[in-house]
């Protein structure tokens, strides 16, 4: 009963102080994210037709690789962000949220190692892995 009291005033739930971080953090990825999906746009359209040559050249270009590294860390950053939100609203069980976060968590962290694992594969000129990574 006292947890009740605690947790909601006048019916209505009170604030744990956490949320304005996680908002500014969210609207600050959106806003990063403005410029570089701008960017990957025009990128694609300067890459269209150029074929498998003019990609890997264009991988290989240091301020692409970059860039592109850095939207994609970004991506998966607001990802994380918005998936842990849902979770926060939607799960009620801590063990069950925990769990969800947890699982969210580790997604979005391999998720970041193998796309900038394999940006950096490209920048540096390695040939692309075999289908089913040699195995």
């Amino acid at each position: 009963m006292s947890r009740q009291t605690k947790a909601f005033r006048k019916g209505v739930k009170v604030s744990e102080r956490h949320g304005a971080g996680d908002w500014v953090q969210e609207r600050l990825s959106s806003l990063i994210l403005v410029p570089l999906t701008l960017w990957g746009l025009w990128s694609g359209w300067a890459l269209a037709g150029s074929g498998y040559d003019g990609a890997l050249d264009w991988f290989r270009s240091p301020v692409n690789a970059g860039l592109l590294a850095v939207t994609l860390l970004v991506s998966v950053w607001h990802m994380n962000l918005g998936l842990t939100v849902i979770v926060d609203d939607y799960i009620h069980r801590p063990a069950s949220r925990k769990l969800a976060v947890g699982a969210i968590g580790l997604l979005c962290l391999l998720l970041a190692a193998a796309g900038v694992f394999f940006i950096v594969r490209l920048a540096l000129g390695s040939a692309p892995l075999p289908a089913g990574f040699g195995i």
